[in-house]
């Protein structure tokens, strides 16, 4: 089996409403920015990014607590957005706050 773990620290830029499936499970979409600097070869490269990330269940309602500009550690696993759109989602497993 393939590996597809991912791991990002950024801050909670946006986050809609807990809602809940139609099979009655909590859903939480958010998007997250990173900014750091990161060494490739011999140069150091400015990253910035935005993504955007869903949570279900527990965790989705563990996250309902984060506002816009909290600073968040997420694990979890990336797929396509969905069967239309291959743009990449982060699908959040664990997530702790950071100070």
């Amino acid at each position: 089996m393939a590996t597809n773990t991912f791991v990002l620290e950024g801050i909670v830029i946006s986050r809609d409403a807990l809602r809940t499936t139609p099979g009655g499970t909590a859903a939480l979409n958010l998007t997250l920015k990173h900014e750091s600097q990161q060494r490739e070869g011999t140069q150091d490269v400015t990253v910035e990014i935005e993504i955007n990330a869903v949570a279900f269940g527990e965790v989705a309602e563990a996250l309902d607590a984060l506002k816009p500009d909290d600073n968040v550690s997420l694990k979890g696993f990336l797929s396509r957005k969905n069967r239309f759109s291959p743009a990449p989602i982060l699908h959040i497993t664990q997530f702790k706050i950071v100070k």
